[in-house]
């Protein structure tokens, strides 16, 4: 192989006419900076967590299943200490699932990815339990566990696991711990968009990009500062204390970016932003031909079927909210009447499933005439495309903008999913002029209802461009499942208490 060269020689096939390399700046200052404390001590800390929340899920069930156990068994002491001994087997069959490595390598850990893998190990768990448990009890004079024991140690668990892990989690984010450094490899409009992604992101630290050849001026860029070029790569991360690389498209030579990657060491986690990114969604499967990776497009699935599935759990949904939330819906209502003259709740039309119209109902967070005074603030509009959106309007009240940040203003399209002309996950319902530039691929988004809550919702409510919104929708359609919306409604009410694009 060929000898590399230093950092400050441009090799022969980059030379791409007038653009030069610009020089690295140095950011060593003669030491390292540390990985941050949650990256270092997450596999230990979940470990810790996991084996309280199985003892305390061993301690629950025994309790539980009192009623239904022998008069003639141990007592609750002894059963619980017998029970307590098998608890290292649930902790192995997590291992084996890979539970104490997959949030290490993912750019922003969530325990809802888990939730299937975490079932798994604890069904594992409980059928080595069963198992070890006859072999000692032939053995010794130690209490046989059965089925029945085994149910009730295991069930708590798949509750207590993954909220110990979420509160673990929030504690680490709000002491500014559990953070990622991220640097992106590639500077043109893909890295862009990938930097203003990270920038919603509280959890993530862009610290800057490495690239040889700027394609836009820098300034002009939320890229931030320019680290080095790409055979400046190693140092960097080990100057800046760097825990993982983004690769976007670079005009670099793709081998002495793969050889820089190489290079870099275990610590440092590598992500790949695919080329065909606007087609590849999560439901795209992997696979190998000889060494090669391969990955399909994942073709549409919402079928009769699924259309079925989906509909029934926005009418059982729902209702079971609007029955459950009717107290807060009569104190919002009460406060809007007191606050400010007109109706209680907010019509307007949109475009639905099909692009037929229907009125979206919310409750009024707006002082009457406020469609009149909108004329007056076009020239303030901050948004791109058809879109209009101000952080601070004017025409919005001092209870409506309590309800817009809480998200509370919404609660009122229940009754629109309720009859069918919305659904609780879908793309942004918008009204006749944003829908009107909407066509192509994108016109796609018109096979679903909209819904209360989407990938919009959970990736930057109102800070989203309008193209962003576009293919944010397109690829929910394109790739919807049960599974996706149950994940939406999982991260839906995080993105809610934030506060992130609510106003």
């Amino acid at each position: 192989m060929t000898k590399p060269m230093s950092a400050g020689t441009r090799p022969l096939e980059l030379n791409l006419g007038q653009r030069t390399a610009q020089p690295s700046p140095d950011l060593s200052n003669g030491k390292k900076r540390p990985i941050a404390p949650s990256k270092r001590f997450w596999q230990p800390l979940a470990l810790m967590m996991d084996v309280d929340s199985l003892a305390a899920s061993f301690i629950v069930g025994a309790a539980l299943r009192q009623p239904f156990g022998s008069r003639e068994g141990p007592p609750f002491q002894i059963s619980v200490l017998h029970e307590l001994a098998f608890l290292p087997i649930f902790v192995a069959a997590m291992a084996f699932y890979g539970l104490y490595q997959r949030e290490w390598r993912r750019l922003r850990p969530t325990s809802f990815l888990d939730i299937g893998p975490r079932g798994h190990a604890l069904l594992m768990g409980a059928i080595g339990t069963l198992a070890a448990s006859s072999v000692v009890h032939r053995y010794t004079q130690w209490q046989k566990i059965g089925w029945v024991e085994v149910v009730f140690m295991t069930l708590p668990a798949a509750v207590l696991m993954p909220l110990s892990r979420a509160f673990a989690g929030l504690v680490l984010r709000r002491n500014g711990n559990y953070r990622s450094r991220v640097i992106i490899v590639g500077s043109g409009a893909v890295a862009t968009s990938l930097a203003h992604r990270l920038a919603r992101c509280a959890d993530i630290d862009l610290l800057g990009f490495v690239d040889d050849y700027p394609l836009l001026p820098i300034g002009t860029t939320p890229l931030g500062t320019r680290l080095g070029g790409i055979l400046d790569l190693p140092k960097v991360c080990a100057a800046t204390g760097a825990d993982r690389v983004l690769v976007a498209f670079s005009q670099s030579s793709p081998s002495w970016v793969i050889e820089m990657l190489r290079k870099l060491p275990p610590n440092v986690r590598i992500s790949v932003v695919p080329r065909l990114f606007e087609l590849v969604t999560w439901q795209s499967q992997i696979e190998e031909l000889h060494g090669l990776t391969v990955m399909d497009v994942a073709p549409p699935r919402l079928g009769p079927l699924s259309r079925a599935v989906k509909r029934s759990m926005d009418i059982c949904a729902s209702a079971f909210l609007l029955l459950g939330l009717s107290p807060v819906l009569i104190a919002v209502a009460v406060a809007i009447k007191f606050d400010s003259k007109g109706p209680i709740f907010f019509k307007q039309e949109r475009i639905g499933y099909k692009g037929n119209t229907f009125q979206i109902i919310k409750f009024r967070t707006m002082a009457l005439g406020a469609e009149e005074i909108k004329i007056d603030l076009r020239d303030r509009n901050e948004a791109d495309g058809p879109l209009f959106k101000l952080h601070h309007d004017p025409r919005v009240t001092r209870v409506g903008r309590f309800l817009r940040t809480t998200s509370l203003d919404e609660t009122a399209q229940l009754f629109n999913v309720l009859v069918g002309h919305m659904s609780l996950i879908g793309p942004r319902p918008f009204v006749p002029d944003e829908s009107a530039g909407i066509d192509g691929w994108a016109a796609r988004r018109f096979e679903v209802r909209p819904g209360m809550t989407g990938l919009w919702q959970i990736s930057g409510r109102n800070d989203l461009p309008f193209e962003e919104l576009r293919q944010l929708d397109y690829a929910y359609v394109a790739s919807w499942s049960l599974w996706w919306d149950l994940k939406i409604l999982w991260h839906t009410p995080g993105s809610v208490f934030r506060r992130h694009g609510a106003y």
